[in-house]
């Protein structure tokens, strides 16, 4: 089998979170590789996840752990063989899904990955996964992605919006799930999207009952820090009355190698390497 090349791009977040939330973490990876029992799997809206925790690493003299995570995808249906066999899946041979690959640095209070599954769902698993840390369950725990550059804070100082122009990949809004924005779910079943290569879209109707603030938000937080969106630029009025334009497609930390890969599946050795190289390419973390 010839090799194929295969672009991995990792995405950093920062964890809000109580002190005591990474205590609780690096107590509980500690203890689970000290008591051998570095695998748990657990279920979130009927999907399994199993997470395996690695053995400790440094990052410049500061602790990080890695993580495996395999997310379960429900839509595999059948399994053919060659012969013509045509059979359902069997369900008792582990979970079928997609890998993901995060690093934690506690004293940074970062979070890092990438996946070789939907990319729109990384930040998603992470959030879902670091929940599973938490010894008190009344704490809040929120990943944000880092910003490389302001234009995040200057949407913030428009006092009006007057248009949102963007471009997504329609396959990466298929795969999507749970934290799909709205306006893009109802677009989702649209039979128009698998047969287009490029989705663009232009939004100039902003108000109350129509397309909102946070609605724009939401669409923001989503498409700026995935592979999906090649194209998401925000116009509106600042304090000053000054018409503004401010391009969010390189809003976010975010580090990108070439991998030749034989299929898509890429192990956890190198899976490693990949997120030790990205960190030590961000000085500033």
């Amino acid at each position: 089998m010839s090799k194929i090349k295969k672009r991995i791009t990792v995405r950093f977040f920062s964890i809000d979170a109580e002190v005591s939330f990474i205590t609780d973490f690096v107590a509980v990876c500690q203890a689970n590789q000290i008591n051998g029992k570095p695998v748990r799997v657990f279920s979130v809206r009927e999907k399994k996840h199993l997470v395996k925790i690695h053995d400790e690493l440094e990052h410049r003299g500061h602790k990080a752990f890695f993580l495996s995570v395999v997310r379960e995808r429900n839509t595999w249906q059948a399994r053919a063989l060659a012969d013509g066999t045509i059979s359902a899946i069997p369900l008792n041979q582990g979970i079928l899904g997609d890998p993901y690959y995060f690093m934690l640095v506690p004293e940074s209070k970062i979070i890092l990955g990438f996946t070789t599954g939907p990319n729109a769902s990384l930040r998603s698993v992470a959030n879902t996964v670091m929940q599973q840390f938490r010894k008190d369950r009344t704490s809040r725990v929120s990943l944000e992605p880092i910003s490389n550059e302001r234009e995040h804070s200057r949407i913030k100082e428009l006092v009006k919006y007057t248009e949102v122009r963007l471009s997504v990949n329609p396959a990466a809004l298929s795969q999507a799930e749970d934290d799909l924005p709205d306006i893009f779910k109802g677009l989702k079943a649209s039979p128009f999207l698998a047969n287009s290569s490029k989705l663009e879209l232009t939004v100039s109707d902003f108000g109350e009952g129509r397309f909102t603030q946070d609605d724009l938000f939401d669409v923001i937080d989503y498409l700026s820090d995935n592979e999906c969106c090649t194209t998401l630029i925000v116009k509106g009025i600042d304090c000053d009355g000054v018409s503004q334009q401010i391009n969010l497609n390189k809003t976010y930390l975010n580090y990108s190698t070439i991998l030749e890969l034989r299929g898509q599946f890429v192990d956890e050795k190198r899976a490693i390497g990949i997120v030790l190289d990205a960190l030590a390419s961000k000085d500033r973390l």
